[in-house]
């Protein structure tokens, strides 16, 4: 669960200029600002998941970002065509996501 959050943030990291640019293409406010939320996040709840340090709280708050960031970043309902199915298939992938995270969380409050 933990390596599509190391990756993309340490992917975001290292393309700073890009994760800026995309953060800017959705209209959000202050830019810079989330894209370098969006990177603190999906490296600490990551490494949360990976090293078992909090996961319930690393996965929660990885489950809150996906589905915001899939409501924000992947309107699908907004579009027609094959952009409308595309955003609509990353959509159900980030859903497929949460549901994952949430077992973790489940699974971490089960045994603490």
């Amino acid at each position: 669960m933990s390596a599509v959050f190391l990756y993309s943030g340490q992917d975001k990291l290292r393309h700073w200029g890009k994760a800026v640019g995309e953060v800017r293409q959705l209209g959000l406010p202050a830019p810079a600002l989330m894209a370098a939320c969006t990177i603190l996040v999906q490296l600490a709840g990551g490494l949360s998941l990976i090293t078992g340090l909090a996961p319930a709280a690393g996965a929660s708050l990885l489950a809150l970002f996906t589905a915001t960031a899939s409501l924000i970043g992947h309107r699908y309902w907004l579009l027609t065509g094959d952009p409308a199915k595309q955003a609509f298939t990353t959509a159900l992938e980030h859903l497929a996501i949460v549901g994952g995270l949430l077992l973790v969380i489940v699974d971490a409050l089960r045994f603490a």
